[in-house]
């Protein structure tokens, strides 16, 4: 009875300051994160790779859950979790940007789940919640070891993997991103003018997103830098 639980690659992800511009009546912000939802929901099957037509999502206020079923086959499967990467890294990137102005944290593992039109259940779903929750912490995805093994098993994916100084692996959104140093620049400039950098907590966070982005923009020769 009811739709089998199947092996997918999952990240569980919440967009950070939100609920205090919702607490705020902040209807400028809402706008800016329904664009960036709707943007990632209507155009991703666009993109003319197959592997990105059947990704799923599930959103909710803050939270959104994209989710990629994976093939047995070894080169399918490879296509797959580059594609829910690629996905991924994407909404990362836009949230970053001057367009949204928002920072995040999630989880990405890979395991048994059920995602369709009415509900999200399975494991999967409550081990990526509980990476963003617990272990995330900075502006970071932060990837299993076992999801992490596998993406190594694949060459061509390892740019999409970096790890912190704390040996955790996290995404690197930047994989499939060119070009774009500018628009992170501006988003950065926007994030600071309503963040309270006297809070150390915050601060850190924003020292991560900054560090994070300043190293990859370098790597890829790109003259522009974040800055505090």
């Amino acid at each position: 009875m009811g739709n089998p639980l199947e092996e997918h690659i999952i990240a569980y992800i919440d967009l950070l300051g939100v609920k205090e511009k919702i607490k705020k009546g902040d209807l400028k912000s809402k706008d800016m994160v329904h664009h960036l939802y709707s943007w990632t929901v209507d155009v991703t099957p666009q993109i003319a790779i197959p592997e990105l037509a059947d990704i799923k999502f599930k959103i909710f206020s803050d939270n959104i859950v994209i989710a990629k079923k994976l093939s047995k086959e070894s080169t399918q499967r490879e296509r797959d979790i580059r594609a829910a990467l690629m996905c991924i890294g994407h909404f990362q990137e836009m949230a970053a940007t001057e367009t949204v102005c928002c920072m995040l944290r999630g989880g990405i593992t890979i395991g048994d789940l059920l995602i369709d039109e009415t509900m999200v259940w399975g494991q999967a779903l409550v081990d990526a919640y509980k990476i963003e929750s617990t272990i995330a912490n900075y502006p970071r995805i932060v990837i299993t070891d076992l999801a992490a093994k596998e993406i190594m098993n694949y060459p061509k994916l390892k740019d999409y993997l970096r790890t912190d100084f704390d040996d955790c692996y996290f995404l690197n959104y930047l994989a499939d991103c060119n070009y774009v140093g500018e628009f992170l620049e501006a988003g950065f400039e926007r994030m600071k003018e309503d963040a309270n950098l006297s809070d150390p907590k915050i601060k850190q966070k924003y020292i991560w997103h900054m560090k994070f982005l300043n190293t990859e923009l370098k790597k890829k020769k790109e003259k522009y830098r974040l800055s505090l």
